[in-house]
């Protein structure tokens, strides 16, 4: 652990950060660097105006749900819960235009056949959050790809889409307010220097502008281009570190927690994790208030949404392993687990 910094704090928003230099994010594929995870479905909806109808999972964020409803498409639900393993239960209705496969946390996650739906003309959208630094990051059967790309790295603002088939026809092309920019500049910066000195005073004005600056970000999504920062940021930032930093940090929860917790998904089935999540079935609220008591902001994925139900929602909690932690932080997680 670096002495020169406060780590008491393990989890939460990023930091501001520096360019790496190194090979970037080569392997986007042609596909469009947007402003969020909404802009990026909404620029795919753009490109399927005939769409009445979608099928998502019940275990997603409501993020997910929103663009769809505001471009006037209903929005029916196919099980995904909990049961010994992660399961699903997809049964796409014939007059579904749409069906949304969500990978999660970046383990293997397998898509069912679904030639019939495609040979039928129906359209997949694979939302590849949670695998973006995957090896395996979405399927074949997937027409197109949709991502938020602000849970990996420290920039601004960043969403990800791309038509594999094809050429994208709407690109968003304006880029955010100069006020949301200076607002989360402001809060890395002045989360940054808070790690270093332990200033209350900063943590409270950070938090207040990520704030400020989220609730922005959700009201004010459409049409929007990412900011030529992070753009640049993305450009810059070294992916093969970042995959091999996760999964030791992840490996060393899994060794740790080994028959204390239960998993999510087997550490086999890991590829390059966005977070560990682990199941507690009657005590997840007293583990994760002791847990930032302890300095360690551990998020829970997700708040229900209106009209989706998972057991899912009631005990996952996901435990940190990105790349700005080290084995210390990794130990100390599971000590005070």
């Amino acid at each position: 652990m670096r002495e020169d910094i406060n780590m008491q704090e393990i989890g939460s928003e990023f930091s501001t950060a520096v360019y790496d230099n190194k090979e970037g994010l080569t392997f986007l594929n042609g596909g469009v660097l947007v402003f969020s995870g909404r802009t990026s479905i909404e620029t795919v909806l753009k490109e399927i105006p005939y769409a009445k109808k979608a099928v998502l999972p019940s275990y997603c964020c409501e993020s997910m749900i929103v663009p769809f409803r505001k471009a006037g498409i209903d929005v029916v639900f196919y099980d995904v819960w909990y049961e010994e393993e992660l399961c699903t239960n997809v049964d796409i209705q014939h007059d579904v235009d749409i069906f949304l496969w969500c990978n999660y946390f970046g383990f293997k996650n397998e898509m069912p056949d679904l030639t019939a739906f495609k040979e039928r003309g129906g359209i997949i959208i694979e939302d590849i959050t949670h695998s973006f630094l995957s090896e395996q990051q979405y399927h074949e059967q997937s027409d197109y790809l949709v991502a938020s790309i602000r849970k990996w790295e420290p920039i601004y603002c960043g969403g990800y889409c791309v038509a594999r088939k094809s050429e994208l026809n709407y690109l968003p092309t304006v880029e955010p307010s100069s006020d949301f920019i200076a607002r989360k500049e402001m809060a890395m910066k002045l989360k940054s220097e808070y790690l270093y000195d332990n200033d209350e005073t900063k943590k409270q004005e950070y938090l207040k502008l990520f704030k400020e600056s989220n609730s922005w970000l959700a009201d004010n999504y459409s049409g929007l281009a990412i900011d030529s920062w992070s753009k640049q940021y993305l450009s810059s930032v070294d992916i093969h570190n970042q995959r091999e930093k996760r999964r030791a940090n992840a490996h060393m929860l899994y060794e740790g927690l080994q028959g204390k917790v239960q998993f999510l998904f087997p550490k086999d089935d890991m590829d390059c994790p966005l977070f560990v999540p682990i199941l507690l079935f009657d005590n997840r609220n007293e583990l994760r208030s002791k847990l930032v008591a302890n300095g360690i902001y551990c998020p829970i994925h997700w708040p229900k949404p209106q009209g989706c139900e998972s057991n899912l929602y009631d005990m996952e909690l996901s435990l940190i392993c990105d790349q700005r932690y080290t084995e210390e932080d990794m130990k100390r997680i599971v000590s005070v687990i």
